[in-house]
């Protein structure tokens, strides 16, 4: 046993420790995901020929375990905040609680009463801790618009005592958290470190080599109709650029969604076929924020390149927004045309210039004054369907500063909404009609160690289960930047271009 984990003991709570164990083998992370109740797989990944900027982003992926003896829950629904807490860890927690209470709120006390734990593994930030998502209706919390999810929670976090983490060379570890507080507990994640970095047999191995899922094959697509017309969303741009010219906003981010049908579930190498689809996703479109949700009724499969907010255990915060796309082509010499016309669109340049600015000021709310930097800005990436531009703003957090009150501050993502922000959701919440829900929140961890890494829930498709199991919605979430320069035509194709990574993969189409 590797035991690299420190004691901590917080607010008088018993002390902990995480307790490695490395795999003889690299692990199939998907047929560990698979046949759990509820499980989060943030799966890194890169496209061949990826820049360096985004190598650091893809470095490791965890699959966090929901079903520990010290798991609890934190959800928020209706505006009621429900933290169910299991015996073994309400000396960290307290007991289960329901009440009327701001999600952020609930957060930043759950955060606090955490185990503090030092990094298990070097480089890696993860350390055990809450993983999960928050929904975009959260904004309201932070003058946003007055709105809740529709169908799901807007939030739900689990605390999870076990992970497995692989670092991008395909080292893999296991970690379990233990206190000498709660024996039985700590025996029960011993006794699954053992089981589960056991080695695998020679057919396990075959098996999860070989048995990827398979195309959609030269079936005609699936129509996934569109909330609206392709008319009403480019009117909708119009309307956008009517509140920009009056001086309400300078950029509005719109969106709209797809209803994407369930499609007869083929045969794969897991029993999920939720999971299935998303190993389909993955294997087309290597991206360094992906995601597989299984969180109670809720099914996330998300192909998101682009981070929301990462704060490193010692408080320094980066921010690296996404805005500017293209797709790409399939001829190289046009592909490469398409690449250096994005490069010096004067438009794009100024959707993210404007989102940076936005960024800034989102982090000075909570860094040390004059920390906020601008370390590049408009480079272009480029990944397996697209083109983009990205930039990176970083600030230094105070000692002891509050990771939910700094996700709170630059909540929702800059990149979906706006600017000014407050101004800009309100006008893109009265020409939408409806809630986003996960699409345009965030995904990811706040770990242990006091580090967090969320991602934006962008290329993102979300279902809604009932308790039987029958598919009750199916989303898919896309937009763009208006600005006073938008042509509705061309926002209304760079939805389309958005869509086609992640419906295209699954046989469908953009219906609108």
């Amino acid at each position: 046993m590797d035991d690299r984990g420190g004691l901590t003991e917080t607010h008088g709570a018993p002390a902990a420790r995480i307790e490695v164990r490395a795999f003889p083998t690299p692990p199939d992370l998907a047929a560990l995901a698979d046949g759990r109740d509820d499980v989060v797989w943030l799966d890194s990944g890169l496209p061949d020929g990826a820049p360096p900027a985004s190598r650091a982003r893809a470095s490791w992926s965890v699959l966090a375990c929901t079903d520990g003896p010290f798991a609890a829950r934190f959800r928020h629904r209706d505006r009621r905040a429900s933290v169910d807490v299991p015996p073994a860890s309400r000396a960290w927690f307290s007991p289960s609680s329901v009440g009327d209470r701001a999600a952020f709120a609930v957060l930043d006390e759950l955060l606090a009463r955490t185990p503090r734990l030092p990094e298990p593994l070097p480089g890696c930030g993860f350390a055990l801790g809450w993983v999960g998502f928050l929904g975009y209706e959260l904004g309201r919390e932070v003058d946003g618009p007055d709105r809740s999810a529709s169908g799901h929670a807007d939030a739900d976090l689990r605390f999870v005592d076990r992970a497995v983490v692989v670092a991008a060379d395909g080292r893999a570890w296991a970690l379990a958290l233990v206190t000498d507080a709660e024996p039985a507990a700590s025996a029960a994640n011993r006794a699954w470190l053992g089981t589960v970095t056991a080695p695998s047999t020679p057919a396990d191995v075959d098996d999860a080599a070989t048995g990827l899922p398979a195309d959609p094959g030269t079936d005609a697509p699936v129509p996934a109709p569109g909330r609206v017309s392709r008319a009403a969303h480019e009117a909708a741009v119009d309307a956008s650029r009517a509140e920009i010219r009056a001086g309400n906003a300078f950029q509005v981010c719109l969106t709209t969604a797809f209803a994407v049908p369930a499609r007869e579930a083929r045969v794969g190498s897991v029993t999920d076929p939720h999971l299935d689809e998303y190993l389909r996703l993955r294997r087309v479109d290597p991206v360094p924020f992906g995601a597989y949700l299984r969180l109670g009724p809720v099914r996330v499969a998300s192909r998101s390149p682009e981070r929301f907010l990462r704060i490193d255990a010692d408080g320094r915060v980066t921010a690296e927004p996404i805005k500017g796309t293209r797709r790409r082509a399939d001829d190289a010499g046009v592909d490469a045309s398409v690449r250096a016309e994005l490069a010096a669109s004067p438009k794009d340049r100024a959707e993210n210039v404007m989102i940076v600015d936005l960024l800034r000021n989102d982090l000075l709310r909570t860094a040390v004054p004059g920390s906020v930097h601008v370390d590049r800005l408009c480079d272009v990436e480029t990944y397996a369907s697209v083109h983009q531009l990205v930039s990176t703003v970083s600030a230094q957090l105070p000692a002891g500063a509050s990771r939910a009150a700094t996700v709170a501050a630059a909540f929702p993502p800059g990149s979906m909404t706006g600017a000014p922000k407050s101004s800009a959701t309100a006008i893109a919440d009265r020409l939408e009609g409806a809630p986003r829900g996960i699409y345009s929140g965030a995904v990811g961890y706040f770990s242990a160690s006091g580090a967090v890494d969320l991602s934006v829930v962008i290329r993102t498709l979300v279902t809604v289960l009932d308790e039987d199991g029958t598919v009750l919605a199916r989303t898919f979430g896309a937009g763009g930047a208006v600005t006073w320069s938008s042509v509705p035509a061309d926002e209304a194709d760079e939805v389309e271009t958005k869509t086609r990574s992640v419906l295209g993969a699954l046989g469908v189409v953009a219906a609108w």
